[in-house]
């Protein structure tokens, strides 16, 4: 019988050590993150009503369990032009409990990551507006870029 591999004590924060978990999400190339404690669910791309006169980056509300949510393109709010289709609705809350769907293209993994490797982002990220980014946190193959949820979701006008 084959061993599954373990996993080396490098990549996994110490017992004990303080740790931010992250919902992990990808839009282009790029690694997103948001505190687990802002995501309420995850579904497939569900149908969305447009809405008249919204900003661009709202493509609608959707019905989830006869609740009414606006459905906002992520990639769009934060500055990412990127074609194709965002496959799947992060469903997210704010501070005031609001919730709100984000398009996303595919979900990655939950993260636990050890809190003294978040860090402040740097004052320039390519291709995405800095006021959109709260932390950023260097993985072993790419930077993972925490959202800032209370500036994406806040109105732009």
């Amino acid at each position: 019988m084959a061993e599954l591999p373990v996993a080396s004590s490098e990549s996994r924060p110490v017992l004990g050590e303080d740790t931010q978990t992250f919902v992990t999400f990808w839009l282009g190339e790029y690694l997103f993150g948001l505190p687990i404690s802002e995501v309420v669910e995850i579904n497939r791309k569900l149908e969305i009503t447009p809405v008249p006169l919204a900003p661009p980056y709202i493509k609608g509300i959707i019905n989830l369990r006869g609740q009414v949510l606006t459905t906002v393109d992520l990639a769009e709010r934060i500055g990412l032009h990127l074609e194709g289709a965002r496959a799947y609705n992060l469903i997210v809350k704010n501070e005031d409990e609001e919730r709100v769907s984000l398009l996303v293209e595919r979900i990655g993994d939950i993260l636990e990551v050890p809190a003294k490797d978040v860090e402040e982002p740097p004052e320039r990220i390519e291709g995405v507006e800095r006021r959109f980014v709260r932390h950023v946190c260097q993985l072993p193959e790419r930077l993972l870029v925490i959202l800032n949820i209370k500036e994406v979701l806040q109105s732009s006008g």
